[in-house]
């Protein structure tokens, strides 16, 4: 490098930096190691990338490919750590060297003034950023007392803003804090390392993401609420593990509807879910599912009748639609039902029923019962709706997998049939012929022999008549 280069390397505020294609750090100029907090030797040879956020590893390894092809990127932002754990964001303007096989990079220092404690103005920007973030977001002392916050951590929390200051995050009841989650914040305080995790907060049946940063003897805190997202992941890996179960013939349909069940009600731990299937010829609801309904229960409701006015469930089979009953002690559709329900706390049953995809047959009903009243929300009836898609597949496969056996036993009753049945009457008939003296039609024994015949031909006609029979029904199924 020229002297003239090296006096900007050296004396440039931008940042300066030269890599390996292998992303190993070869020089950084001062500007570079001074905010960086790290000494020349310390930098040398290490790679680039265990400087960077964890968060920033995909767009990293985009950025690398896409130099490779470009030769040259501008106005690339990732984070760097500092020695102190602190982050920066820097853009970053590079050029993959072709003569010399080597990375130049020039970046600049997007966080610079905003840090700067003298500059009220810039710390009153970020003041007014966090507090409009629909990320909550919080800092907390060493002594884990909560020193700031904003609107969406307080809506997050559901406290007031007087009772969340100076308040202690180990007691923070709102947040569903396990010794888990605690377990990170102490390894974040005492290693001085960002960390993410994600947790199910059991006060407010809410999933939450958490990314903590730690500096100097704080740690700043993003907290976002991602139960929507991790509720469709769950659902999904759900569906998927019921599908291959149902794929496998070693689960009856009571089996798979049973783990599918209890999977909803792991995700959604106040709903107990049930399924009864519909007896058509009996017009009748019988139990088919139902993890966490007690046995006595089940018992009392299966054999109900279809009806008008038969709870839940029978009247959601009848009106062949949703019935919605948020408060089983005072509907009507529960007069002759609520005795049973009450003694067990359930207090509301929502009902879907699950329709033939080929007809407006109902196969079946799915119930959600909750021990308290109450309506469902959106979210809840987009989930009973993807339920009951999926209960129909698995009850409508196995519908068409009884019948397929069951024309299967058919078929082989046929082959049967027509092996055995036909062929011992046509071997009597032809041996009978074979007897029959031509030379003296007169002859007693002839007469013997026609009325033999007679009474075979009569037992061939029966056979064919069945096999023609099983034909027409299969034909008919068909």
């Amino acid at each position: 490098m020229g002297s003239r280069l090296t006096f900007l390397f050296d004396q440039s505020s931008d940042f300066f930096c030269i890599l390996n294609k292998d992303g190993n750090i070869i020089k950084t100029n001062p500007s570079l190691r001074e905010v960086l907090g790290y000494s020349e030797s310390e930098l040398i040879g290490q790679k680039a990338s265990d400087y960077s956020h964890p968060a920033d590893t995909k767009r990293r390894e985009d950025l690398f490919k896409n130099l490779l092809v470009n030769k040259k990127i501008s106005g690339h932002e990732i984070r760097m750590r500092a020695k102190n754990g602190r982050y920066y964001n820097i853009s970053w303007s590079i050029i993959l060297n072709p003569d010399d096989n080597l990375i130049y990079a020039i970046g600049i220092n997007l966080t610079g003034n905003f840090n700067n404690p003298g500059n009220e103005d810039n710390i009153g920007n970020i003041q007014h950023i966090i507090q409009s973030f629909n990320e909550g977001f919080f800092i907390i002392d060493n002594n884990w007392q909560i020193t700031s916050f904003n609107p969406a951590f307080q809506a997050i929390t559901g406290l007031k803003s007087e009772q969340l200051e100076n308040f202690n995050f180990r007691q923070l009841e709102n947040l569903g804090i396990t010794d888990k989650v605690l377990d990170e914040f102490e390894s974040a305080f005492k290693g001085n390392l960002s960390t993410q995790l994600q947790y199910f907060n059991a006060y407010s049946n809410r999933w939450l993401r958490v990314n903590i940063y730690p500096y100097k003897d704080e740690i700043a805190v993003f907290i976002r609420d991602i139960t929507n997202i991790k509720i469709q992941q769950l659902i999904l890996a759900l569906e998927k593990n019921v599908l291959e179960l149902n794929a496998s013939s070693l689960y009856a349909l009571p089996q798979t509807v049973n783990e599918l069940l209890k999977g909803i009600e792991e995700i959604f731990p106040d709903m107990i879910c049930s399924v009864l299937e519909v007896n058509d010829a009996q017009e009748k609801l019988r139990h088919l599912a139902a993890p966490r309904l007690p046995d006595v229960y089940c018992k009392a409701i299966d054999g109900t009748a279809i009806g008008p006015k038969a709870g839940s469930c029978g009247t959601a089979a009848y009106h062949r639609s949703q019935i919605i009953v948020s408060d089983i002690e005072t509907d009507p559709l529960w007069d002759d039902y609520r005795h049973l329900a009450l003694p067990y706390s359930l207090q509301a049953c929502w009902s879907t029923p699950i329709i033939s995809s080929n007809s407006s047959q109902v196969l079946a009903t799915f119930a959600v019962y909750y021990t308290k009243k109450r309506a469902p929300k959106p979210e809840e009836l987009q989930m009973i709706e993807r339920t009951a898609n999926i209960l129909r597949i698995l009850i409508e496969n196995k519908k068409t997998n009884d019948h397929v056996k069951d024309q299967n036993k058919r078929l082989q009753e046929i082959a049967s049939i027509s092996s055995h049945e036909i062929r011992r009457p046509v071997a009597t008939i032809l041996g009978l012929v074979n007897l029959f003296d031509l030379n003296a039609p007169d002859n007693p024994m002839n007469k013997e022999i026609i009325n033999h015949i007679d009474i075979t031909a009569k037992e061939l006609d029966a056979v064919i008549h069945t096999i023609v029979e099983k034909t027409i029904y299969l034909k008919g199924e068909g």
